[in-house]
């Protein structure tokens, strides 16, 4: 089982949910832009280590940081589990296997 296209992909579908809950909720058009685009890098990041691409893994971490540097600190200033919580937990999840999987 190849554990950092499955951690990668639910956290690149859960992005992507994000987004479109953003819109729904709050009419955010930007958080709908925002959840598609890091969604779907995520998600191609996912297909791309699939079939053995070391890009892949470079790019699901650098999105994966780049959302905890959106995420991290507001959760810092007001703890609200959806979404801060929820991106930063699978962020940090989603690094640590990418990059545990990029060393190995």
């Amino acid at each position: 089982m190849d554990y950092p296209v499955i951690v990668t992909a639910i956290f690149g579908a859960f992005v992507v949910f994000g987004g479109v809950i953003g819109y729904v909720k709050a009419a955010s058009k930007a958080s709908l832009i925002a959840g598609s685009i890091t969604g779907g890098l995520l998600l191609l990041s996912a297909f791309l280590i699939a079939r053995g691409i070391t890009a892949g893994a470079i790019l699901g971490i650098v999105v994966s940081l780049v959302l905890l540097s959106q995420f991290g600190p507001s959760l810092l200033k007001k703890f609200k589990v959806m979404p801060n919580l929820l991106i930063v937990v699978l962020g940090f999840i989603t690094v640590g296997t990418l990059a545990f999987s990029f060393f190995q």
